[in-house]
C-alpha cells in the first residue's frame, strides 16, 4: 500500500475561537478564530487525513474545545493537552480515552519551571505510566537543561518546530547542535514545523527547512521526526498560505520512502492513529 492510500498526517495545528475565555498575562492574543470546520478544509486542502491539535497557550489548562473538535472528527484527530501539576491520574486518564496523547510544556516565554519539584515530579511519573510524550517547545538554547531533566524520567521528548533555532543556517545554530546530540537518545523526537518563527523570509525559511532536515534525519532517524502544519499560524496569519506549506511539503515528497516515514508512519505511532 503506497503513502497516500495510507494517509498523512499534519502533526501540529491549532484550533479555538475569539469567544473562549484566555488567561491572564498571556504573550498574545489571536487575531482570529481557528474554528474546527476551517481546520478540517485545511486538512483536506494538504491532502492530510489526520491532524494533531496543540492546546494553544492563551487558552491554559481548559482543554475543553480541543476535547469536543477531537470527539467530533472520531477517529480522524488527536490532541496534546496542557495540564496543572496538580492534574489526577484518573483524569488525566479520562483524556486517554478522549484522545490526548501527551502534554505541552510550553516555555518560549523564558518562564522556567521547577521541574525538579515534587509535584512535576509526580506528573512526569503519571505521564510516563500512560505511555504519554511531553511536548516542549522553548528557544534552541533553552533546550539542553530541559530535555536532560525529561529524560531522566526515561519520558519520550518531542521537540516543537525544528527546536526553535535562532539561527537560519543550521550548522551555526548552537542550540540546534544540542538537539542533534540529544537525538541520539532514541527519546527525542523533532516536528519539521513552523520555521517561519524564525522570522528569515520566505526562501531563507525554505532553505533552513531543506538544509535540516538531513541533519536531523542522520542524527535522530525517520522514525523520529514528522511534518506539521503549525495552523492556523498564530502572528504569522497573514503570510502563510497553501502555498508555502505545498513547498514544504513537496521537498518531502520527492522522496516517497522518506514522505511515507515523516508524514505517516512515525507520526501515526507515536500519535496512536495506528
Amino acid at each position: 500500500m503506497n503513502q497516500t492510500a495510507i494517509g498523512r498526517i499534519d502533526s501540529h495545528a491549532h484550533v479555538f475561537t475569539l469567544a473562549l475565555p484566555m488567561v491572564a498575562g498571556r504573550r498574545y492574543t489571536p487575531a482570529q478564530s481557528a474554528p474546527l470546520a476551517n481546520y478540517l478544509a485545511h486538512l483536506d486542502g494538504l491532502g492530510c487525513t489526520h491532524g494533531v491539535l496543540i492546546q494553544p497557550s492563551f487558552l491554559g489548562c481548559d482543554n475543553s474545545f480541543m476535547l469536543k473538535a477531537i470527539a467530533q472528527t472520531v477517529p480522524r484527530l488527536r490532541g496534546v493537552a496542557c495540564v496543572a501539576t496538580t492534574i489526577t491520574l484518573p483524569e488525566l486518564e479520562a483524556m486517554d480515552r478522549a484522545g490526548i496523547v501527551g502534554i505541552r510544556l510550553n516555555i518560549i516565554d523564558g518562564t522556567q519551571p521547577d521541574l525538579q519539584s515534587t509535584a512535576w515530579q509526580n506528573l512526569f511519573e503519571k505521564i510516563k505510566a500512560l505511555n504519554w510524550h511531553v511536548e516542549l517547545h522553548c528557544h534552541s538554547n533553552k533546550l539542553n537543561p530541559v530535555i536532560a531533566t525529561l529524560l531522566k524520567h526515561e519520558i519520550r521528548v518531542v521537540v516543537d518546530h525544528f527546536g526553535r533555532p535562532s539561527d537560519s543556517i543550521p550548522t551555526r545554530d548552537y542550540g540546534f547542535q544540542q538537539l542533534l546530540e540529544w537525538g541520539r537518545s532514541g527519546l527525542i523526537w523533532c516536528k519539521l514545523s513552523a520555521v517561519y518563527r524564525m522570522n528569515a523570509t520566505t526562501a531563507e525559511d525554505h532553505k533552513f527547512f531543506a538544509a535540516a532536515i538531513p541533519l536531523l534525519l542522520e542524527n535522530l532517524g525517520s522514525h523520529r521526526l514528522m511534518w506539521g502544519s503549525d495552523w492556523p499560524h498564530t502572528q504569522y496569519e497573514q503570510q502563510i498560505n497553501p502555498v508555502y506549506l505545498a513547498t514544504q511539503l513537496n521537498i518531502l515528497l520527492q522522496d516517497k520512502q522518506l514522505a511515507q516515514a515523516l508524514l505517516w508512519d512515525t507520526p501515526a505511532k507515536l500519535f496512536r492513529f495506528i
